[in-house]
């Protein structure tokens, strides 16, 4: 090699280096004055402080609605700010008690009680007097409920304003050996859609009905407006993804419906771990319908894969994720989800984005996230914590 040659290679090596150099410089000056950060594109939540207590064995509710925190026990409801202060309350004498909410109505039933008590973010909205014991209940996002009654021999589905008055009535008889599992009352409270399961077939058969809860446009006999059968699937599950689009889901079959009862979509293998509640369903865009499910449902849980899957109004999957554990906490809303785990939580919005991640040293068993603060709130056996983002270290 000659020396021109070796001296060429030197300069070029030189330049090279100059130019490393100056890039390394140049990306710990930017990092260091905060114009460039790298980050993991979701938030991890930390403990902040506590916000409220409450009596280890008091059979205490906690939820959120419209950003307050709702503590609901044997005696009564109360709603707090974020701050803990109390903001309205209201005495109850309740004894086994279930709650149901969709945004921004809160219904409390005792199971097997004959009256239900309807809240919202302003205190009490109403309160309704059933002519029979009820043995299960639904609210929409009017605060009007749907509910099933037990007779005698027979039972009844009917729907309810929040001031107590009835508008509509369906009795099963239970010599015909069929019996309702679920009742739903749509978002524009037109329509009430029932499953019923018979137990008097060969295969266990579910029969979905739906009824016209106003004056009915066209006369129709007990104002059914269509009914759907399903064979060999117990349906256990009624939700309306949309106004005018509802869901079934089953132990063997999902399937999607207009309001119509046209159906739009099936699925055969979706086995749901966690009923997909929906908290607040969507206004707008192609629907939202979360659920955790797994391959089997018989597979031993311990070597059982779950999966997050997210549906739209017309049954199809936009979003999956396999889950290293099956959850036990579930949330959804309009806006997205959030799983939880041995203490372990995350949450995602409605396209599959996650964005946030927690994990506790204390026994948690739910978490809500507040999306316009970036903050969250756990609850534990005692208390409600806030839970602010983690600055991430410089």
């Amino acid at each position: 090699m000659t020396a021109q040659k070796k001296n060429g290679i030197f300069k070029l090596t030189a330049i090279l280096l100059g130019v490393l150099v100056l890039l390394t410089a140049l990306y710990m000056l930017l990092t260091k004055t905060q114009f460039i950060q790298f980050t993991k594109g979701y938030n991890t939540l930390e403990y902040e402080k506590d916000i409220l207590e409450f009596e280890l064995l008091s059979n205490t509710y906690i939820g959120v609605n419209n950003q307050q925190i709702i503590k609901i026990t044997k005696d009564g409801i109360a709603a707090y700010d974020l701050e803990g202060q109390e903001l309205w309350s209201d005495t109850l004498t309740l004894d086994n008690y279930v709650v149901k909410q969709r945004e921004s109505y809160i219904a409390i039933a005792d199971k097997m009680g004959q009256t239900i008590w309807i809240f919202n973010d302003k205190g009490k909205q109403g309160q309704i007097l059933c002519e029979n014991p009820i043995i299960y209940f639904s609210v929409n996002k009017d605060g009007n409920v749907a509910v099933i009654e037990s007779l005698d021999e027979s039972h009844m589905i009917g729907a309810y304003n929040k001031n107590g008055e009835s508008f509509s009535k369906r009795i099963t008889y239970a010599k015909d050996a069929v019996y309702p599992t679920t009742v739903e009352l749509s978002p524009d409270n037109e329509v009430l859609v029932a499953s019923y399961v018979n137990v008097d077939t060969p295969t266990i058969t579910s029969t979905l009905v739906a009824m016209n809860t106003q004056k009915p446009h066209e006369q129709k006999l007990d104002d059914i407006l269509y009914g759907i059968e399903q064979k060999d699937n117990l349906i256990y599950e009624i939700e309306f993804i949309k106004d005018n689009e509802w869901v079934s889901v089953g132990d063997k079959m999902t399937t999607w419906y207009t309001l119509e009862g046209s159906e739009i979509s099936r699925k055969t293998e979706l086995f749901c771990l966690l009923n997909p509640y929906l908290v607040k369903s969507s206004n707008y865009g192609e629907g939202f319908l979360p659920v955790v499910s797994a391959m089997s449902i018989n597979q031993n849980t311990l070597h059982r894969k779950s999966s997050l899957n997210f549906y739209n109004a017309k049954g199809e999957a936009f979003f999956n994720e396999e889950l290293n554990e099956e959850p036990t906490y579930f949330y959804a809303d309009d806006k997205g989800v959030i799983l939880g785990s041995n203490n372990h939580f995350k949450g995602y919005n409605k396209i599959g984005t996650k964005l946030f991640e927690y994990n506790s040293n204390r026994d948690v068993s739910k978490l809500f996230y507040l999306r316009d603060k970036k903050k969250a709130l756990a609850v534990t056996k005692d208390k409600v914590i806030l839970l602010n983002t983690k600055k991430e270290e410089k």
